[in-house]
């Protein structure tokens, strides 16, 4: 009985040895083709699968976004010269962020309107500041959507190179000038759709989660509304527009809730910490344009009276606005349009 047992354990161990060493070899051989792909991939395929891996491993929503930006920049960067070194090129390119420049000044000075309640025609120095706030997003948005359309555009680009192949065009080397470039179009595209989310969630101040879940629910609204009858569909535009005024005016509410104070505590503290206590890059921005307005752009001495521990800016002969400091107001300052009443005018 022991000499069978003995022999079933050598057979097992022998059994195990032969399955350990198939491993081995297996391993080996995987291991060796992983590498020889790894090798093979370009510098910005590399970026893609790090900022894949960072993805699924390691959750990192914003590791993935950074990761991607790169290798986008790195592959995208030498055409982008090409193209830029041709006339043509150089046409599409300034008319396309020369249209983003003007997307740009326009929303730069409506918001400057709305945070100082005058022209912005009135406050240059302001507008230029918002501008320059306002640049990066603008023109990050819509590069990364420019790109994201064309890896939709892709497969008809393919499809149109393979049905010209049988004529004698040889761009079909196009789709062999990297490793696996369909697949790469692919997780391409899906790393672009993770980077415009992210950025969505920065600006808006919400969990990429939620932002998905506002996506989702618009779409299926959208649907559900597109099959009713008219009468339904204006009267559930009615509705959805006083939702988003009752909204609106809740932010607004939450803006203007008074800030906490401390022993020592000053205005500029309290600005300071309701600036930090704002949610989004937009609603922070237009903060920094109030305390740009303020501090730079308004003059601490005028020819107009003005109320003390303020600061004005001369619209016209006749007219200033008074800038203060005011937590109680949406943006930390409040902005007050009055006749100027000087020694050589007199306020009615």
């Amino acid at each position: 009985m022991q000499r069978y047992l003995k022999v079933i354990k050598w057979r097992a161990n022998k059994q195990l040895k032969q399955q350990h060493a198939s491993w081995q070899v297996h391993a080996k051989r995987i291991f060796k083709r992983g590498q020889a792909i790894w090798f093979n991939l370009s510098t910005a395929q590399k970026l893609y699968l790090l900022a894949l891996a960072s993805l699924v491993v390691l959750q990192s929503g914003w590791l993935c976004t950074a990761l991607s930006i790169i290798a986008l920049i790195v592959e995208f960067w030498p055409k982008f010269n090409h193209l830029w070194h041709s006339l043509a090129g150089k046409a599409l390119i300034l008319i396309f962020y020369a249209t983003i420049a003007n997307f740009v000044l326009a929303s730069a000075s409506g918001i400057v309107n709305e945070v100082t309640m005058v022209s912005a025609s009135q406050l240059n120095y302001t507008h230029n500041f918002a501008t320059l706030i306002y640049l990066p997003p603008w023109a990050l948005g819509i590069t990364l959507a420019t790109l994201l359309g064309l890896q939709l555009l892709l497969p008809l680009y393919i499809l149109a190179l393979l049905l010209i192949k049988p004529f004698g065009s040889d761009r079909i080397k196009f789709i062999t000038q990297s490793y696996s470039p369909l697949l790469t179009a692919l997780l391409r595209f899906v790393l672009a759709s993770v980077v415009i989310l992210n950025i969505f969630s920065f600006v808006d101040g919400k969990p990429t989660a939620e932002i998905i879940d506002d996506m989702a629910s618009t779409y299926s609204q959208s649907q559900q509304l597109s099959s009713k009858p008219k009468a339904q569909q204006e009267q559930a535009i009615e509705q959805l527009s006083e939702k988003i005024q009752q909204q609106t005016e809740s932010d607004t509410d939450a803006n203007e809730r008074p800030t906490l104070t401390v022993e020592g505590d000053t205005d500029i503290s309290n600005a300071v910490y309701s600036f930090l206590d704002t949610k989004g890059y937009f609603e922070r921005s237009k903060r920094l344009i109030a305390i740009f307005a303020y501090s730079f752009e308004a003059n601490s001495y005028s020819r107009c009276k003005k109320a003390p521990n303020t600061k004005v800016v001369e619209l016209n002969d006749y007219e200033i606005v008074e800038i203060a400091l005011d937590n109680s107001k949406p943006y930390g300052y409040s902005f007050t349009v009055k006749a100027c009443d000087s020694p050589g005018i007199k306020a009615p």
